[in-house]
């Protein structure tokens, strides 16, 4: 199996997923960073909505024809296409937007290649082994935040041909990595494999996407929106850049630290809670009237969107619980979702500003109702019972001498990988216990044996398959299984 690592040929390749993280980022600041702010600010409020209205058509679109087998990186040709016209609308939108039409076009090139781009980008992650994975995006956000603090230092002048150079960025791995995804199907990658034939139905994707994740979803994007329609008063902007600067580097950093000391994917509740957490302060924090604690509120908030919709990369891929195509089209849906309801949150968002200035609404109240939605958020996320989706239902219909039949099947299967890869008994029962997911206190528990021991025995299994840790080993059995369906 050609097993594809952080630190292999591709992995520079792979780090400047970053310029798409920051053009994600930076495609709302393209009106201030545009010689035609002034022009674009009197525009229609629906002209502003454009580009992810489409984004949303097209993520949809997308989403579609994956479920039926659709391979994007296949088509190299229309990858290239669409970097010229997200090239070309962030430029008609940063030096020709004078007039309405153009920059209607503009957004329009935007919304429809960038969507294209980020799920190519997404169809290249999902091939990618869980850590591997997820050490990239991790990687690539710190980088991308850091992007941010240096654009944030430059010239006024010099923003537009950076943010073109960002964009550029984003897409010229792709047109690399399209070509190596390609040559590795054909080689026999069960993962890139499966990405390329595999269908699966939308709709066990949407199972996937718990209610509380939506909630979130929700609340941060009403979050997000009321910083853009009521734009905060920043006392300090020195304060307030160098605040929003360290908070996001320094988180970033933090969540690349753990990935890289652990081989487990957190859970949901283990990631969004502290970020809850943050957000709330942040929001407690906004009606202050103090200089320090006014610019530094309104740079934990922003922080903590940025914290959320890295986390949203990470998460929505672990949702598929399988490398591949089914993890590619689970993303794409809670993507597509995510952006709904940014849709859905802006003309509430609008709607709350005219309340405030006509004097109905004060800020304070309006802190609140924020702090109450992601109070909600939290309150789901104690939830112990889980609604089985649909395909547990079934499992659980099955009868008993089915499971006892899939059950014996596993033990074969288990009994011949031990056997080629030539383990001991006692490696044998440490070696099936380490896939069923048992920890190594657990293992000592149940064979009463020193820890010592049992740490040798999982060291002797992880070197003979070729691993580093438990969850390459259950991933490396997951391939061999594949391998063995598709052969037999």
């Amino acid at each position: 199996m050609a097993k594809r690592t952080f630190l292999s040929g591709d992995s520079f390749l792979s780090l400047l997923f970053c310029c798409q993280l920051a053009t994600l980022g930076l495609l709302r600041q393209t009106p201030t960073y545009s010689l035609w702010e002034t022009e674009i600010a009197a525009y229609p409020t629906f002209s502003l909505w454009l580009a992810r209205v489409l984004s949303v058509l097209v993520l949809a679109g997308i989403a579609i024809g994956i479920s039926r087998g659709y391979n994007l990186l296949a088509h190299r040709r229309l990858l290239a296409l669409q970097g010229i016209l997200l090239i070309t609308g962030a430029g008609i939108t940063l030096y020709a937007s004078f007039t309405l039409p153009l920059y209607l076009a503009g957004q329009t090139f935007i919304g429809i290649a960038h969507a294209w781009i980020l799920a190519c980008w997404a169809e290249y992650l999902a091939s990618l082994e869980t850590t591997t994975r997820n050490r990239t995006i991790a990687s690539s956000a710190l980088a991308a935040v850091i992007l941010f603090a240096l654009l944030g230092l430059v010239p006024w002048i010099t923003k537009a041909p950076l943010f073109l150079a960002i964009a550029v960025g984003s897409i010229v791995p792709l047109l690399v990595l399209a070509p190596l995804t390609a040559t590795s199907a054909r080689s026999g990658n069960p993962a890139i494999k499966n990405t390329a034939s595999e269908a699966r139905p939308l709709q066990s994707a949407m199972e996937q996407l718990p209610a509380e994740l939506i909630v979130l979803m929700a609340s941060y994007a009403m979050l997000f929106r009321m910083l853009v329609f009521f734009d905060f008063p920043v006392q300090n902007e020195t304060l307030f850049f160098a605040s929003a600067s360290v908070l996001r580097i320094g988180g970033m950093a933090l969540i690349l630290a753990y990935l890289a000391h652990t081989h487990f994917t957190p859970s949901t509740r283990q990631i969004i809670l502290p970020l809850l957490f943050l957000t709330v302060v942040g929001v407690a924090l906004l009606p202050a009237q103090n200089t320090f604690m006014s610019s530094f509120s309104v740079a934990i908030v922003e922080s903590s969107w940025t914290f959320f919709y890295t986390l949203m990369w990470l998460l929505l891929f672990e949702l598929g619980r399988e490398r591949g195509r089914f993890s590619l089209l689970v993303f794409l849906c809670g993507w597509t979702v995510m952006n709904t309801l940014l849709l859905v949150a802006a003309p509430l968002a609008a709607l709350l500003k005219t309340q405030v200035s006509e004097g109905t609404l004060s800020l304070t109240a309006l802190a609140l109702v924020i702090i109450y939605t992601l109070s909600v958020g939290i309150l789901l996320f104690r939830r112990k019972a889980v609604k089985p989706s649909r395909a547990l239902r079934a499992t659980s219909e099955r009868s008993e001498a089915d499971l006892l039949s899939w059950k014996e099947k596993q033990e074969a299967f288990y009994r011949t990988v031990a056997q080629e890869h030539q383990l001991t008994n006692r490696e044998q029962e440490v070696f099936e216990l380490l896939v069923q997911g048992y920890s190594l206190p657990a293992i000592e528990e149940k064979f009463v044996l020193s820890h010592s021991t049992i740490k040798g025995h999982a060291r002797n299994v992880y070197r003979k398959f070729g691993v580093s840790s438990k969850q390459e080993l259950i991933e490396r059995v997951n391939h061999l299984r594949t391998r063995e369906g598709e052969n037999s």
